[in-house]
């Protein structure tokens, strides 16, 4: 009798083997996939959820709830101050009262005042006409180049409106006659206006010029031929008719130098009137800064006129360093426009050449061992 179940062969084996390994790798295949897109699923809603807004919160005050605190005060703030700026002053200027501000210092106390019609719309400062300013330039100063003694003492220069002096004795006011002397007589008046008139002919220095004695008649002598012709020798006595000695001149004073500027037109709203100026305070650093400023100035204009044939228009920007012994270091360019290497090469060596003095003991002081830095502009 056969049996009901038949034997599988060895090839129906394998097959079941391999089909139950593939049906093995594709569920396993599944559920990675299944559990890689569940974990990206949770990465996306845990961001969501992050960048989402808090929800809004109701929060209920009540007056009971407040209290009042004392807040303590912080202390206040160092206000850095400005330093002051240095501006050239004249002489006209001088103010017997220091101003209150400390803006601007100097080598003398000047008071603001205009010169011209101030402008109630300005700002705080003086009115004056003139030239067009460069940029912020302010100048309230007005001279010629001078050169002289830098450390003569510079004179109030007359205004170029102020009348001449009266050289005609006649123009001149009448002279008081002291106590215990007398009126001159009309003789001993004429007698003066004709020593007034030879001494205006000799003019204010008389230089002697000798004459040759072939030129020199013998019966008159060139003094008695002037008066002879003038009418004045036919009542003179012999001693009146000598030839007296003429005085020697007298010697001309250093004159003190100056600078080449002109006012730069300002519109201020100060009513003061006078002297157009700033309010610059008298100190030991605006005078040291002002001498430097006058010594290299000089030496600068000695060197514009030497080498005047290669100066083209334009302006130097210059920066450089004063130790405490007056020598100048670290010279350098910070703006230049239309010079050429003639003009930055003098410029240069008028700074080094220049007789800066050393600093004051109260410079020395303020500076604290460290150098002034000086910004100087040179305009051709």
């Amino acid at each position: 009798m056969a049996s009901a179940f038949a034997r599988p062969n060895g090839d129906e084996a394998r097959l079941w083997a391999v089909a139950l390994c593939v049906s093995v790798l594709l569920n396993g295949l599944l559920l990675t996939w299944i559990s890689i897109e569940a974990v990206r699923a949770e990465i996306e809603r845990r961001k969501t959820v992050a960048a989402a807004p808090p929800p809004e919160q109701t929060i209920s005050i009540f007056p009971e709830m407040i209290r009042r605190e004392a807040v303590p005060e912080l202390p206040p703030e160092e206000t850095v101050e400005a330093a002051p700026e240095v501006v050239r002053t004249a002489p006209q200027q001088e103010s017997a009262e220091p101003p209150a501000s400390r803006r601007y210092i100097g080598e003398r106390n000047t008071r603001a005042t205009s010169d011209r019609t101030p402008d109630a719309t300005a700002p705080d400062m003086p009115s004056q006409a003139g030239r067009e300013p460069r940029e912020d330039e302010i100048e309230t100063t007005q001279s010629t180049y001078q050169d002289g003694r830098l450390d003569t003492a510079a004179r109030p220069i007359a205004p170029p409106d102020a009348p001449p002096t009266p050289l005609s004795p006649d123009t001149q006011p009448p002279a008081e006659t002291p106590k215990g002397e007398t009126s001159p007589t009309p003789g001993e008046e004429e007698k003066s206006e004709t020593a007034i008139r030879e001494k205006l002919l000799d003019g204010p220095n008389p230089i002697e010029t000798p004459v040759p004695e072939s030129l020199v008649s013998e019966d008159v002598k060139p003094r008695e031929e002037m008066k002879v012709r003038d009418g004045a020798a036919g009542g003179l006595d012999e001693s009146e008719a000598k030839e007296k000695p003429r005085p020697k001149p007298k010697p001309i004073d250093d004159p003190a130098f100056r600078g080449n500027q002109s006012k730069t037109a300002i519109r201020g709203n100060l009513t003061r009137n006078g002297e157009s100026a700033l309010d610059v305070s008298d100190s030991p650093m605006g005078r040291y800064q002002s001498a430097i400023g006058r010594a290299v100035e000089k030496e600068w204009q000695k060197n514009c006129v030497r080498h005047r044939d290669f100066i083209t228009p334009g302006y130097l920007t210059v920066r450089f360093f004063v130790s405490s012994d007056g020598r100048v270091k670290s010279v350098q360019f910070v703006g230049d426009n239309q010079t050429g290497e003639v003009q930055k090469g003098f410029t240069l060596n008028s700074i080094r050449n220049a007789p800066i003095p050393e600093m004051p003991p109260a410079v020395k002081k303020e500076m604290g061992g460290d150098a002034l830095e000086l910004i100087f502009n040179f305009y051709f």
